[in-house]
C-alpha cells in the first residue's frame, strides 16, 4: 500500500476495504509482505497518510496491522477492551478523518471475546466494569437466544456483533465530524468480525 497522499486522495472507502481482505487474505495464507521497516522510518517521520483507522479489542490475539498485513503509517490503530467507545477514540478518529485524510473506520469485534463474556456473565471488575456497561445494550438485542450463556457460541457471536453496531451508532451518534463526513460519502464506517480460530477478518 503507498504512503502518499496522492494516493490516499484518489483512494475510495470501498477501495480500502478490498487492501484490506487482501491484507488478510495474506494473513491467512501465512504469505505476509517482507517489509524493510527503516525506510517506512524515514518516509513517515514527518507525515502520515493511513488509509483506514481500525478499532478492535485490547485482546493479545487480535494483533491489528498484522491480520491485516500493514505497517508503519498505513493504519491507525485503537484499542479497547470489547471495541468500546469513548471520547478519546472519537477524537482520534475526528483527527484522522479530518486532518490525516483517513477514508475508511472499520470497528472490528472477534470470537471469543473476553470482554463480551464477562458482560454476559455479570461480572464486575474494578474500572473495566465502565467499559462492560458499555457492552449491556447488546445482549438485550439478542434476547431471542437460549441459552444466554457464554457456552451458547451462537449467543455469544450475537452479542459481539450487536456490540460492534451498538459501537458505530455511538461514533455516528457522538461525533457529528464523522457523521457528517460519512454522510456526504467522504468516509465509511463498516463493522467486521475476527475469527481468532482462523485469522479470517468477514466485512459487514
Amino acid at each position: 500500500m503507498s504512503l502518499s497522499k496522492s494516493i490516499q486522495e484518489i483512494m475510495t472507502p470501498d477501495q480500502v476495504i478490498e487492501l484490506l481482505k487482501k491484507g488478510n487474505e495474506r494473513f491467512v495464507n501465512d504469505d505476509l509482505r517482507n517489509i524493510k521497516t527503516q525506510h517506512l522510518l524515514e518516509i513517515t517521520k514527518e507525515e502520515q497518510y493511513p488509509l483506514a483507522a481500525i478499532l478492535a479489542c485490547m485482546d493479545s490475539r487480535v494483533p491489528t496491522e498484522r491480520i491485516f498485513d500493514k505497517t508503519i503509517g498505513e493504519l491507525f490503530a485503537f484499542r479497547s477492551p470489547g471495541n468500546v467507545v469513548n471520547k478519546d477514540t472519537l477524537g482520534g478518529m475526528e483527527y484522522a478523518a479530518k486532518v490525516s485524510g483517513t477514508k475508511l473506520f472499520v470497528v472490528m469485534g472477534h470470537t471469543g471475546c473476553g470482554a463480551v463474556n464477562a458482560t454476559i456473565k455479570g461480572i464486575e471488575f474494578g474500572n473495566l466494569t465502565h467499559s462492560l456497561h458499555k457492552i449491556k445494550p447488546a445482549l438485550e438485542k439478542a434476547n431471542h437466544f437460549e441459552p444466554k450463556t457464554v457456552e451458547n457460541i451462537e449467543y455469544v457471536n450475537a452479542v459481539i456483533d450487536n456490540n460492534t453496531i451498538n459501537s458505530i451508532n455511538i461514533i455516528r451518534q457522538e461525533s457529528e465530524i464523522l457523521r457528517v463526513m460519512e454522510e456526504k460519502g467522504e468516509i465509511k464506517i463498516v463493522a467486521a468480525m475476527y475469527d481468532i480460530s482462523t485469522g479470517i477478518v468477514t466485512f459487514h
